[in-house]
């Protein structure tokens, strides 16, 4: 039974990172999903018992079909989930009826803009108009910004309308955007960094076991919690890079995928993260 659903609706973006594998695939035959197929997976992952969605893309909030938009597809998630989320860009409108949602920020204004195609300003404007009521940044680590963290957090914990902070390392696809990988100090480095900062106070949701765990990726992962979702509607159980490039287990920065693993072994850390990230927001 998959606790958890990564849900590509599109592979369609406004955007074209320096560390995405999938605005690339736009032009792919089935790189967008009908609402058919959308509700026809969404079916299928309740029937397995999965609770919580987490749509994404390419963009998702560009995602419509057959007169229906982003906000139809969340509200009819919302009846059949405990938690439905997405990960956005952040270049729109941010006031989606998601029950939670991550603006992806990689790094300080210069360095964001070199990898996110000069997004930044808009970014920032989007999130301090936003109205979202559980809005949080979430940031890829790369040997690009890795030695940035400080300022990008301290920045965005300035910020009222975000309530906290995510972090996961760079994984290489290996489809053009590999040079953005860390190498093993770095990575030690950049997480040490993390872990210091979460010390000092600063907002970030991920638990203590789950970041030191990252650093030599020793943890046990369970991955049949995860469920895939491709905007051809195939949907699959288990490691979120099978079928999307190379598994290379010993570079994994899916820290949300280490949460859930220690979840499972009921780590405390981890099971308060996910308390905090996918239940707080409805009194459980």
């Amino acid at each position: 039974m998959p606790l958890l659903a990564n849900f590509k609706l599109t592979y369609r973006c406004n955007l074209k990172c320096a560390g995405c594998p999938f605005h690339v695939r736009s032009q792919e035959e089935n790189s967008h999903m009908s609402w058919e197929t959308a509700i026809r997976c969404l079916d299928r992952l309740k029937d397995t018992g999965c609770r919580i969605v987490i749509f994404e893309g390419g963009e998702p909030l560009l995602w419509k079909d057959a007169g229906r938009d982003f906000t139809d597809l969340v509200r009819y998630a919302k009846r059949h989930f405990l938690c439905v989320g997405a990960t956005t860009n952040g270049t729109l409108n941010l006031d989606v009826p998601t029950d939670i949602l991550w603006v992806s920020i990689d790094g300080p204004e210069k360095t964001h803009n070199e990898l996110r195609s000069n997004s930044y300003e808009k970014v920032l404007s989007n999130i301090r108009s936003s109205g979202h009521k559980k809005l949080l940044v979430h940031c890829t680590i790369n040997n690009r910004n890795w030695t940035e963290l400080d300022e990008l957090i301290r920045t965005v914990s300035g910020i009222e309308q975000i309530k906290g902070i995510t972090l996961q390392l760079f994984y290489p696809y290996n489809q053009g955007e590999e040079e953005l990988a860390l190498t093993v100090s770095q990575r030690k480095e950049a997480l040490l960094k993390v872990i210091e900062l979460k010390n000092r106070g600063y907002p970030v949701m991920n638990s203590f076991q789950g970041l030191k765990a990252m650093i030599r990726n020793t943890w046990t992962c369970h991955d049949w919690l995860l469920a895939n979702v491709d905007p051809d509607g195939e949907l699959s159980v288990g490691c979120y890079v099978a079928g999307r490039g190379d598994i290379k287990c010993r570079q994994c920065g899916f820290t949300p995928v280490a949460e859930a693993s220690l979840s499972y072994e009921l780590a405390p850390g981890a099971l308060y993260t996910g308390w905090r990230l996918f239940a707080s927001h409805r009194g459980c």
